[in-house]
């Protein structure tokens, strides 16, 4: 009976525990992704002799399989539960990471990143989303920014660890560190810390809302099949397409763009960590943001800054660091959009009754943002010799993408209005 359930917020609420969780899982599943791929461009071309361009389809790879597998990630949440699947997840994708350090050459890594894509979506930020919406009705930008930080703290802890393992031991090694690392920190967290819902453990979610009379309020929302009527839905996939494939192409190209601008590559890890670690302070204060002044304007405001990003970028050089350097810093208030907005902007306009399909399903673009945006810049990179005209187009792609999200919540109140 819901009245014999906790749910006030006094004391330590078990919501955060899977906050907890979410945080180790951007770490060592997300980040290790985006710092290895971005930290292992220089090492592995010059080994195999490839082009930076072949290199990225290696990740290619994976965002594919995260396509397909956002698809039905839903369903096999309903079917095998979320604990399940995160622990196959983990235990693959350390398989994975092991796997690349026997790579001989860059087709059997193509292969190990389409299976790595599977294993990532199984694991990280869209089974910790689906576990968040469960868990809280309050504080949820901040429940999601905390456990995405994970990504930026894991960065100012794994580029530099990462730099100095290649730099020791070779990126082979280094790749085999990595996979026991997965392991170790995220099966036994998955296995013993994660809980399904709150009602598995007598509670309701945080901040859960009560009727007049007492009684728990109903979850309400739109079904997969009703979210896929609306103007809404069509409207934030291109927004999610356009910031997947961009904030995946500063990830992995960060160091690149620095040395080839001059920087040491020991420097270049370093910014590389300053860009990481600001992603995570600036997705603490946009998640206050998004709880604070609502969705549209936290939205708009993360998009507007990534606008100015990407015009930093292209009007950089070593002789004009600061400009850079102003960029790397800013880069996770437009940054945290990829992982806040994504969950926080879904169950605002879609509610939490089928949250973990339409939010699969949104991925399902993400993944092909991700698929896309690093080979093309880097493909640019191949045939240019430099990265700033594909920073000045992303710039204005951004900058029209601040437009068509707010066309998105404009649609949203006008559908709730003819419909209600």
């Amino acid at each position: 009976m819901a009245e014999n359930k906790i749910s006030n917020k006094k004391g330590f609420h078990y919501g955060w525990v899977i906050v907890f969780v979410g945080f180790l899982s951007m770490w060592f599943i997300t980040c290790i992704f985006s710092s290895a791929a971005g930290m292992m461009v220089n090492p592995v071309t010059e080994e195999m002799g490839i082009s930076r361009s072949a290199f990225t389809m290696a990740s290619t790879a994976c965002s594919i399989a995260g396509m397909i597998m956002s698809t039905s990630i839903g369903r096999i949440f309903k079917k095998y539960s979320v604990k399940k699947t995160m622990l196959a997840g983990s235990a693959l994708y350390a398989a994975c990471y092991a796997a690349y350090g026997i790579a001989p050459n860059i087709y059997v890594f193509y292969v190990i990143g389409f299976i790595s894509g599977f294993a990532m979506i199984m694991s990280s930020m869209v089974a910790i989303s689906t576990l968040l919406a469960r868990w809280f009705d309050e504080k949820r930008g901040l429940a999601v920014a905390l456990a995405s930080t994970g990504s930026g703290v894991g960065g100012v802890v794994m580029n530099p660890l990462i730099g100095n393992l290649v730099t020791s031991m070779g990126w082979r090694k280094t790749y085999f560190v990595l996979g026991a690392m997965i392991a170790v920190v995220m099966i036994p967290a998955v296995l013993f810390l994660i809980k399904e819902t709150p009602q598995e453990m007598g509670l309701e979610p945080y901040g859960k809302k009560e009727t007049k009379d007492g009684a728990v309020a109903e979850e309400s929302g739109y079904t997969a099949a009703e979210a896929r009527l609306t103007p809404m839905y069509w409207l934030w996939i291109p927004a999610v397409l356009i910031v997947s494939a961009t904030c995946n192409t500063i990830m992995q190209h960060t160091v690149a763009y620095a040395t080839d601008m001059g920087f040491d590559y020991s420097v270049a890890a370093g910014i590389a960590s300053v860009l990481t670690a600001g992603l995570a302070i600036w997705k603490l204060v946009m998640g206050q943001l998004y709880d604070s002044i609502g969705s549209r304007k936290a939205a708009t405001l993360s998009l507007s800054v990534y606008t100015l990003v990407l015009v930093l970028y292209a009007i950089s050089s070593k002789e004009m660091a600061i400009i850079y350097y102003i960029g790397t810093a800013l880069f996770g208030m437009g940054g945290s959009f990829a992982t806040i907005a994504y969950s926080v902007v879904v169950q605002d306009v879609f509610g939490k009754k089928d949250f973990a399909t339409i939010y699969g399903s949104i991925n399902v673009f993400a993944s092909v943002g991700g698929a896309i945006g690093s080979p093309i810049v880097a493909a640019v990179f191949d045939t240019l010799g430099t990265y700033k005209p594909a920073w000045i187009a992303l710039a204005v792609i951004m900058f029209a993408n601040v437009i068509l999200v707010n066309m998105m919540f404009k649609a949203k109140d006008k559908y709730e209005k003819e419909n209600a």
